[in-house]
């Protein structure tokens, strides 16, 4: 064991040289292994201790460009060649990340194959390397503010946490597979979400996880005092999973006398909407409700929730079913004391007098419906997702034959009004969140009208057995922590859950399985920190990156 010990430790100081000595499509393509090696610290995997490997690998590369010795007389040279280095390593680092983070949109295209499959390549490459950009933008960013010692680990960090904050806002927002999640990979590492958010997760996590280049660095990288951030990120470490553990340690498993039924139909997206399977899909959707698994009738449960566009068909117009005999059977469905919440299309427009039903928009929508099959409220999702339920430019894209994934054959309509809490006849008020919509944070919920729980329903069918429904469901974990609210949800393949107000899931059905979730509806926490301040604790965490990197660059000397 000494032997071989003594053998590695020679490796291992020589690395970040032989590392910071790649050039051109050598050091690109190290980027991109490490990019995608990142992904293995998210959800399913949660391999986080890979980033202490992988992060210093990207801080290495960069010393190579920032610290390459350059002969030219002519300050701009430098500094083009540095920075155009270093925006390609970081494109490198980030297109591996994004295409092993997202490889699954690929499954959405083989759903309609004989439309879509020859479009699939295309856009599995070329999203990550969109997505890529942000990546390059910080690696560049950062290559002007690099400096020796622990300071390139500050402008590292401070770069990476603009890109991240970023590319969860700009063009509708993308905040999947924040880094921040890697440090939320267990129960009690998630409960920091309640007093930083998942951005403070992401910069911590930046500087964690970078810290070993401080240690462990190329000649001309090194300096004085290079253990203290080593040292720094194992106290955060271990201050994180203290909080979280005492956290936890008085925290009681309560729910409330409200019990809901999460139904999960499993129903592959392939056969969803052919007009042969319309009947035994919403006739299964009937009974799972009306009995679930074991015979328990639906007359013991306060609410129902079926997934994302459970239904297959039009299921409203305007603000009214559309259809006698699904009235009919809901009506026959629903108890007077059950609220049952729908996810399905709707579309607005106008009745002629032909009979003719004109459609102008179309919406994917959740239903607020209760005994007698009447609506209480309908919610319009928000956030849509791009090429997926509408296409950007598509005036331009439609002339090019492209059209979004969905089976309709224009856009859906995006709602207006989000976040918001809706009312129930039995129970505390809801916030719905159709989709994706519970990956933004801070979006969730109603500041003014706080709501009980949140509903997220889902239709994860498009990504198959892949990491993508994981993923989602990490993240819908997370937003229960920094809310301090429950999460219902029900997913058409699954991954449906129950979760608590910590961010602990309670009950959930495995992905690809017929079933329901019975279970009392967990009771909700007080405001969290980062719900009660989230706008003044964004602007301290934006701050302090650059705060510490100006200490760095003004009071250490290098050496």
């Amino acid at each position: 064991m000494l032997v071989a010990h003594t053998r590695l430790m020679p490796i291992i100081i020589a690395l970040p040289q032989l590392v910071a000595s790649l050039r051109s499509w050598k050091a690109v393509l190290l980027a991109i292994a490490a990019g995608a090696i990142s992904v293995l610290a998210m959800a399913p995997f949660f391999l986080w201790p890979v980033l202490f490997i992988t992060f210093p690998v990207m801080i290495w590369l960069l010393d190579g460009v920032c610290f390459e010795t350059d002969h030219s007389p002519d300050p701009i040279e430098k500094l083009r060649k540095k920075t155009f280095g270093a925006f390609l390593i970081g494109w490198g680092f980030g297109y591996g990340y994004f295409l092993a983070s997202v490889y699954w949109i690929g499954y959405a295209f083989l759903v309609d194959s004989d439309r879509y499959v020859l479009a699939m390549p295309f856009a599995v490459a070329a999203l990550p390397a969109g997505l890529a950009l942000f990546y390059a933008a910080a690696a560049t960013l950062a290559a002007m503010l690099w400096r020796r010692g622990y300071a390139r680990i500050a402008a590292f960090a401070f770069a990476f946490f603009l890109a991240e904050t970023a590319r969860g806002y700009l063009l509708t927002g993308f905040p999947w597979n924040l880094f921040g999640q890697a440090l939320a990979a267990n129960d009690k590492s998630l409960q920091m979400a309640a007093y930083i958010g998942i951005y403070g997760l992401t910069l911590a996590a930046l500087f964690i996880f970078a810290s070993p280049a401080a240690y462990l660095a190329p000649r001309k990288a090194l300096s004085k005092r290079r253990a203290i951030p080593f040292i720094v990120a194992f106290v955060l470490i271990g201050a994180g999973y203290g909080a979280g553990y005492l956290r936890l340690a008085s925290a009681s498993q309560s729910d409330t006398d409200i019990r809901i039924r999460i139904v999960q139909p499993n129903i592959p997206q392939k056969d969803r909407w052919r007009p042969e399977n319309r009947e035994a899909i919403f006739t299964g959707l009937l009974d799972l409700s009306k009995r679930g698994t074991d015979g328990t009738d639906i007359g013991q449960f306060s609410h129902v929730l079926w997934s994302e566009v459970a239904v297959p068909f039009l299921f409203a117009f305007n603000d009214g079913l559309l259809g006698e005999d699904a009235r009919q059977r809901l009506r026959a469905l629903i108890p007077s004391q059950t609220t049952l919440l729908v996810g399905a299309e709707r579309a607005e427009g106008f009745h002629q007098p032909d009979g003719r039903y004109i459609y102008q928009q179309v919406f994917n929508s959740l239903f607020v419906i209760g005994g007698g099959a009447r609506i209480h409220a309908i919610y319009d999702k928000v956030h849509l997702v791009p090429f997926g339920e509408y296409l950007p430019l598509s005036d331009v894209l439609n002339w090019l034959g492209l059209h979004a994934l969905s089976h309709q054959k224009s856009d859906f309509d995006a709602g207006t009004v989000t976040p918001v809490s809706i009312s129930v006849p039995v129970g505390p008020s809801f916030s719905p969140l159709i989709c994706y919509e519970i990956i933004f944070t801070g979006a969730v919920v109603d500041e003014k009208k706080r709501p009980g729980w949140i509903v997220n329903l889902t239709n994860d069918a498009w990504f198959g057995q892949s990491t993508g429904p994981y993923q989602h469901l990490h993240i819908a974990q997370i937003r229960a922590a920094e809310e301090g609210l429950p999460v219902m949800r029900s997913a058409n393949t699954g991954i449906s859950a129950a979760i608590d107000a910590y961010g602990r899931i309670v009950a959930k059905l495995d992905l690809g399985k017929t079933g329901v979730i019975d279970h009392a509806l967990p009771k909700p926490l007080p405001k969290t920190f980062y719900s009660e301040t989230r706008l003044p604790a964004f602007i301290v965490l934006f701050l302090f990156p650059l705060q510490i990197y100006l200490v760095m660059v003004c009071k250490l000397k290098e050496s």
